[in-house]
């Protein structure tokens, strides 16, 4: 099994409870600019404290985003078949997240809409792995300087700058709950 490390993003600690073992909280607190806060800087943070030499990549979880074990072993299985992608997990972001009317796929073709796609090019971070390859490549390209809401569309960027393919991971259902 590919060692990864496991992130929740806890933003002003209002992170949905969830009773799944061996996650890292990463706590994002309001500050000035809120919400335009250092996500970037945290993500860099937590990245530089926790990877090893043996670490494949890092899975993200947004607070606001729950899962089951069956979500996060079908996360695992897909990591296992591709190392080497971003794996994202398909979820529904509503909208007092994204202040559009009606939901929206958390991961599209060029924009966020509700058309499906298994050939994303954009994506969120509700339920997302990321490899070290992207990971560290966005760590030379400034992560630490990255603000919300500019963190997810950079890392995308980064992901096709790189060819790095993005795969949808039909068998994990995670739930958006910021409605």
């Amino acid at each position: 099994m590919t060692k990864v490390i496991l992130l929740r993003v806890d933003w002003n600690r209002t992170a949905v409870p969830l009773p799944i073992r061996g996650w890292h909280t990463l706590h994002i607190d309001p500050e000035p600019a809120y919400p335009f806060g250092r996500k970037g800087l945290a993500l860099a943070g937590a990245w530089e404290q926790l990877a090893g030499p043996l670490n494949s990549g890092a899975i993200l979880l947004d607070g606001d985003v729950a899962i089951d074990p069956h979500d996060q072993a079908a996360m695992f299985a897909a990591i296992s078949l591709k190392p080497q992608a971003v794996n994202v997990a398909p979820a529904r972001l509503w909208e007092v997240s994204t202040h559009t009317p009606g939901w929206l796929w958390a991961h599209g073709r060029g924009v966020f809409s509700q058309m499906d796609t298994d050939t994303p090019d954009v994506f969120t971070f509700c339920f997302t792995y990321l490899p070290r390859r992207l990971i560290e490549d966005c760590l030379e390209n400034g992560l630490a300087n990255w603000t919300y809401p500019n963190v997810d569309k950079k890392v995308a960027a980064r992901a096709r700058a790189l060819s790095i393919p993005v795969n949808v991971v039909r068998a994990a259902t995670p739930k958006h709950l910021n409605f």
